[in-house]
């Protein structure tokens, strides 16, 4: 025997330790089943990433089989470009719905300096029914300060908007 690693079944081992003449033609038992393409993906891999695929395989002495180096190339040529617009759309209504919570935010921050503001009344119930799951939130990172008297808790809330919004906006293209 060539390798290091041997089957017991009368089959050609699927890995060789050693580089051997056999081993660049190893048989194709992980091979797929053909299925339809869906609509927008490539069938064939790009050459490039067939050659890189072939290139890597004759580097490591034939140690890759080919359906490994094939899946490899086939994952490569994945076509997701169908799939850019919806998620660019989403994440753009994402990033307006956080904008528009900001405000919202903001407002009910602001009010919250007056204390003769009827908060059990509308509109101002609401605003506080927005406002406060997740400004409760933030009070468990940033307690209050001075013995409750100053709330730094919205502060954490809006550098979290910021840093999602940052997150989730489309950086431009170099």
């Amino acid at each position: 025997m060539y390798g290091l690693l041997t089957s017991p079944c009368p089959r050609a081992p699927l890995l060789r330790a050693l580089p051997s003449p056999s081993a660049r033609a190893l048989p194709r038992t992980l091979a797929f089943p053909a299925r339809p393409a869906p609509r927008g993906l490539r069938l064939s891999p790009p050459p490039r990433a067939a050659a890189e695929a072939s290139a890597a395989a004759t580097a490591l002495g034939g140690l890759l089989s080919s359906p490994l180096s094939a899946l490899e190339a086939g994952l490569r040529s994945v076509n997701l470009a169908p799939l850019r617009a919806p998620v660019a759309a989403a994440m753009s209504a994402a990033v307006r719905w956080l904008g528009v919570y900001r405000e919202v935010l903001l407002v009910g921050v602001l009010l919250s300096w007056f204390p003769n503001i009827p908060w059990d009344r509308q509109p101002f119930s609401a605003l506080r029914d927005l406002c406060d799951p997740f400004l409760a939130l933030c009070r468990e990172v940033m307690p209050p300060v001075f013995g409750r008297k100053l709330d730094l808790s919205p502060l954490v809330a809006f550098m979290a908007i910021d840093i999602i919004i940052m997150i989730l906006r489309p950086q431009p293209r170099m």
